[in-house]
């Protein structure tokens, strides 16, 4: 898969979506883009699956610090 961006890949999927509901692709292009789509959404996923954890890390340590 490409290098993407977390926003990058958002467009990407906008995009995918848009093709796949006009509904005039034919099987095999509507596949391939289906395949892409469900690989972008992992990626996003995992992109916001990070940015939560590094929130609640620098929380946490703000509430550590704090206490002392």
């Amino acid at each position: 898969m490409k290098k993407y961006t977390y926003e990058q890949a958002m467009d990407r999927l906008s995009a995918i979506t848009e093709a796949l509901e006009n509904g005039s692709l034919p099987l095999d292009d509507s596949l391939k883009l289906y395949t892409e789509a469900s690989e972008l959404i992992r990626f996003c996923s995992n992109c916001l699956d990070n940015a939560e954890q590094k929130i609640t890390e620098l929380s946490e340590k703000g509430e550590a610090e704090d206490e002392t």
